[in-house]
């Protein structure tokens, strides 16, 4: 973001330190929408990889934990030491090449400090001649790291949140959808939940297998609804003229940037990262509406099990004993909650998220409401990314002529 802008003192009025602040206050807005590509000058080194620094270092700890819970306190000690003194080394090791004091916090994050942070909780095992948990250790991390990558380089959880709060101003609507869903739903589903298929299936898949049987639900679903939404969100790109672009951005930030006086906006030139944001801000919607009605229709089964199937029918269903996680004895019958029956439910919720995220993108009665207000955020978005754009070149050349 823009430094300058930040370090300006409150008695700097002067209309380039205006203009900066606006710029890093438009900047803010879009981090907090989730959409931190539409910042000039966004790179990892400097802008990804230094706001995940305290959540990197957590985990850290946490691994170098795991691996010495078991080893005589002596070895905990030395390979705590070793691992903590690696990661330490290489964080002064980055600052002085940088030009930084030793151990300041540092402005940018490069491969050096991220290769280090991947091994250095099995730098002490490999000293000692053991690297039977090197590699293991290596993909954990390198895995990690991607995650960490995605969730901070796009402004997952501000999206998130924002997302939330937008589907809460527009809860009359979310109820809507969710009412012309649900019974559909129910009617549809309740036929798998009494299936002795679908408990032969899930009731006894455990583990990995569980669990990628469900995410490639949640995968194909999102894909589909990127690939409907597509298409939308790049007809919101363009802009007949300079006169739309300030209409639109007049609830923004951005309506306190100069708005130029002719010409007219340049097309569009989204990155593959920035588009990416864009379709991330369309898709956000609809896949918590999914997850949400996932949750109720998981609840729902959950509940509705546990008060009529009992522990013999499903011995009949799995062939096999159930394994009884609660027992509950209501007017002479006794209600159980078993492992069975919680993995059908989550199977069942999982594909009914699939379901309804698919049909919110292509029954026109489901996108009643919500892809108005996407359509709508988008618009903003893109408008005051053109007005930021215009600004910051202007600064930037005011720059270059006082300099």
């Amino acid at each position: 973001m823009n430094e300058q802008a930040a370090g300006a003192g409150p008695a700097d009025n002067t209309p380039q330190a205006n203009l900066d602040a606006s710029l890093a206050e438009v900047e803010w807005w879009f981090l907090r929408r989730g959409m931190p590509h539409f910042i000039a000058d966004y790179d990892a080194s400097t802008s990804v990889w230094t706001r995940a620094i305290p959540f990197l270092g957590v985990v850290y700890v946490a691994l170098l934990v795991w691996d010495v819970w078991e080893r005589p306190w002596s070895d905990r000690l030395f390979d705590a030491g070793v691992s903590i003194g690696v990661l330490l080394g290489a964080w002064i090791v980055g600052n002085l090449l940088r030009g930084h004091r030793p151990l300041a916090r540092p402005s940018s994050v490069g491969g050096l400090e991220l290769v280090v942070w991947v091994v250095g909780v099995s730098f002490p095992d490999v000293l000692d001649g053991d690297w039977s948990w090197l590699w293991a250790d290596a993909i954990l991390g390198v895995v990690i790291l991607g995650v960490v990558y995605v969730v901070t380089a796009y402004g997952v959880f501000p999206l998130m949140a924002w997302v939330i709060e937008r589907l809460l101003r527009s809860l009359v609507d979310v109820r809507a959808a969710a009412a012309r869903a649900l019974p559909m739903l129910l009617l549809f589903v309740s036929f798998f939940f009494l299936t002795t298929e679908t408990w032969q299936t899930f009731a006894r898949l455990e583990g990995v297998a569980y669990g990628l049987a469900l995410l490639l639900f949640v995968v194909i679903g999102v894909a589909f609804v990127w690939s409907r939404l597509r298409p939308d969100v790049e007809e919101l790109e363009g802009f007949a003229d300079w006169d739309e672009v300030a209409a639109i951005a007049s609830s923004t930030p951005a309506a306190c940037l100069p708005v130029p006086g002719s010409g007219e906006p340049a097309a569009p030139d989204l990155t593959r990262r920035q588009r990416i944001n864009t379709l991330l801000v369309a898709v956000s919607g609809q896949t918590i509406l999914a997850a949400l009605v996932a949750l109720v229709m998981g609840l729902f089964f959950l509940v509705f099990g546990f008060l009529v199937i009992d522990e013999a029918l499903i011995a009949t269903w799995v062939g096999g004993e159930a394994n009884v996680y609660l027992t509950l004895t209501l007017s002479g019958r006794d209600l159980v909650l078993t492992e069975e029956l919680v993995r059908v439910s989550g199977f069942l919720a999982t594909f009914s998220g699939f379901y309804f995220g698919v049909f919110s993108v292509t029954d026109p009665t489901f996108r009643q409401g919500l892809t108005d207000d996407s359509t709508t955020s988008l618009r903003e978005s893109l408008a005051a990314r053109e007005l930021y754009l215009q600004a910051r070149t202007s600064s930037n050349l005011s720059k270059s002529a006082e300099a």
